[in-house]
């Protein structure tokens, strides 16, 4: 059974999804670096980041039986940043954003049919609520064109990849602390995404004009954004961590109007409300 839902895990799941929408804004801030380079150095900032505090504030040894499951999940972090910001690359931010926040699809599958775990009606409902707020914030601006179509099946893919991350989390954290796993969790993407790098010839050099939005994608929807999702996972189910970045489209496209001067439409301020009632309600019917 998993632990309830304190005050505090609410506080950090929603200053998490702040951190987490700026993961596609910062990287429109780089458009001459290849995506499988702007999720590497994201995940090796990250990675390099916590093993030094690590020198500060040492942590436990991690138990040897937890290497193969963090290594897991580490591969399919990798997979996830590298689909989500080659989404970035071939279609709009609102449709990447939109796309990649549709892990409880596939963390809601393999509850019920895997692990034969029964969501209350309501929390169903206010899943699909979410989902259809979150249509209805990015409706308009869709763009089914080649180039776009297979961007939105990239970041449809990437929360595919995000839902196994989730479900994984759930099991290792349970006993073992947030920066201990996504210490090594990170560390394992960047070495996947090293190895893509490597096969796909790919280059991994940036200029000193990109640092600060290297940084920023390091610290914002990283150590802020995922670390507060990893830190939560230990404490909800997976589908209803994997839910609150539905309030990311929102909050992106309001980054995108302050960075970019993109006005927010009559369907972001409709969609949002409703995306967002449905997180309140997904949340407070969790179910135990």
């Amino acid at each position: 059974m998993l632990k309830p839902m304190s005050k505090k895990v609410y506080f950090i799941l929603g200053f998490g999804l702040l951190g987490v929408s700026f993961g596609g804004p910062i990287a429109r801030f780089l458009p001459e670096m290849a995506a499988l380079t702007i999720a590497f150095w994201r995940m090796a900032g990250a990675s390099a980041l916590l093993w030094t505090h690590g020198t500060i504030q040492p942590q436990k040894t991690l138990e040897k039986a937890k290497f193969p499951s963090i290594l897991i999940a580490g591969i399919f972090l990798a997979l996830h940043f590298a689909f989500f910001y080659s989404a970035v690359k071939l279609t709009s931010i609102a449709n990447a954003t939109l796309f990649a926040t549709m892990a409880p699809l596939f963390t809601l599958i393999y509850e019920r049919f895997f692990l034969k775990r029964k969501l209350p009606l309501a929390a169903l409902l206010g899943l699909w609520i979410a989902i259809f707020g979150a249509f209805i914030v990015q409706g308009a601006g869709f763009d089914w064109g080649t180039e776009a179509t297979t961007g939105n099946l990239y970041a449809l893919a990437s929360s595919a990849f995000m839902s196994v991350v989730l479900l994984i989390g759930q099991s290792v954290r349970k006993d073992i602390t947030n920066i201990m796993y996504t210490r090594w969790l990170y560390m394992f993407a960047a070495l996947t995404l090293f190895f893509i790098i490597l096969g796909f010839g790919t280059d991994i050099n940036f200029m000193s004009s990109d640092v600060k939005w290297l940084i920023g994608l390091v610290i914002l929807p990283t150590l802020i954004g995922h670390n507060s999702m990893n830190y939560a996972v230990k404490y909800i189910r997976p589908t209803i961590v994997g839910a609150m970045p539905f309030g990311e489209p929102i909050l992106a496209s309001i980054l995108a109007w302050l960075f970019f001067g993109e006005i927010v439409s009559w369907n972001v301020a409709v969609g949002g409300v409703i995306t967002l009632s449905g997180l309140v309600l997904l949340t407070l019917k969790r179910g135990s």
